[in-house]
């Protein structure tokens, strides 16, 4: 049983590299000078402090926030869709967390990528406050988490920004 896993690891490691071998260097080299235009696109025409900067806590990594992520998107020609994909909503102890998937989505409707983002009211910001008044904020908050996270990989842009 255990030969046939490992051969079943080693097949999928070989099918991941054939994926490479079957690229011509050009295009991936093309395609790798056409990410580097864009983020310098990106890190010279977004504003700090407006669509990205630093978060107390978060270190000296410059974050992308929700502005740069909505801008992003639009200058890919994207639309954003979002879809709560789990939650809990606990009205007895006030605990309320959501974990919401962003779709961004081509003009065709091809799905293009997805990102994840999960807020709840323990969180340190919220803990101090009335979580029965926080629910609809977590949501925002996981949704806008969702929408940068899908923005750093369509763009991959993890060089340039990091996500709160």
């Amino acid at each position: 049983m255990a030969a046939v896993r490992e051969a079943q690891i080693v097949s999928a490691v070989d099918d991941e590299l054939s994926i490479v071998a079957r690229r011509d260097p050009q295009e991936l080299q093309l395609a790798l000078q056409k990410i580097g235009a864009f983020q310098e696109l990106v890190r010279t025409q977004l504003q700090e402090g407006r669509d990205y900067g630093t978060i107390p806590g978060a270190g000296n990594r410059k974050v992308l926030l929700k502005p740069g992520a909505e801008k992003i998107t639009v200058l890919l020609g994207l639309r954003s869709r979002f879809e709560i994909v789990g939650k809990v909503e606990d009205f007895e102890q006030g605990f309320f967390a959501y974990l919401v998937k962003c779709s961004l989505i081509s003009a065709n409707g091809e799905t293009i990528t997805e990102g994840l983002g999960e807020a709840n009211t323990k969180e340190r910001k919220y803990v101090r406050q009335d979580a029965f008044t926080l629910a609809n904020t977590v949501l925002k908050m996981a949704r806008k988490r969702a929408l940068v996270d899908a923005a750093l990989t369509v763009g991959s842009l993890s060089d340039l920004f990091t996500q709160d």
